[in-house]
């Protein structure tokens, strides 16, 4: 990847980037409650890609345990790391910047 450039922001930029901020700000206590909402009907089941019922949490735990142990950066790292495994195929690693 190349240099990054820097420079300051126009006037019109800052107007425009406070402007989204504002709206943002306008927006943010709608958003925080509807995420509430969702997150409230859906307690009995937990993301990972896919969805996992609340009795399939023990497997979501075995994975974020393994990924810890092997110093995997995340669930689908493992979940690479096995499918290599099970179908004996050699299957890149995932990495922290990948």
């Amino acid at each position: 990847m190349g240099r990054r450039i820097v420079r300051p922001a126009t006037a019109e930029e800052l107007q425009r980037h406070d402007q989204v901020r504002q709206g943002i700000e306008q927006e943010l206590s709608e958003i925080q409650e509807r995420a509430r909402h969702v997150a409230a009907q859906c307690r009995s089941r937990v993301a990972v890609g896919t969805v996992f019922s609340a009795d399939e949490k023990p497997v979501v735990e075995a994975i974020d345990a393994y990924a810890t142990s092997h110093s995997l950066p995340s669930r689908s790292a493992v979940i690479r790391e096995a499918l290599g495994r099970l179908l004996n195929m050699s299957i890149a690693r995932e990495t922290e910047n990948s």
